[in-house]
């Protein structure tokens, strides 16, 4: 997945999304970040259109990431796990 060298998203977005991947549930990710389901799925959905990619397959209910959205959730695992600290992710 390439991506403009001038698009750096902050580790506030890289986080967000590291976490609704990890549980594959908005709202889930919304409780443990403090945000709410719909500011997590606008998050998610900026991260889609700014990479050209779409990192989850929204059906019904439901998301599941999809190839590419595996692909980049393992890409910024490390530098959110480096973010959060000692203590690591919740």
């Amino acid at each position: 997945m390439a991506y403009a060298r001038r698009f750096l998203p902050s580790i506030f977005l890289l986080c967000t999304f590291e976490a609704a991947a990890r549980h594959q549930n908005f709202t889930a990710a919304a409780l443990k970040q403090h945000l709410t389901q719909s500011v997590i799925s606008r998050q998610i959905r900026l991260q889609e259109e700014q990479l050209g990619a779409r990192l989850f397959a929204r059906e019904r209910q439901t998301v599941r990431l999809t190839v590419a959205g595996e692909a980049y959730a393992h890409e910024i695992r490390e530098a959110c796990d480096r973010h959060a600290g000692p203590s690591g992710r919740s």
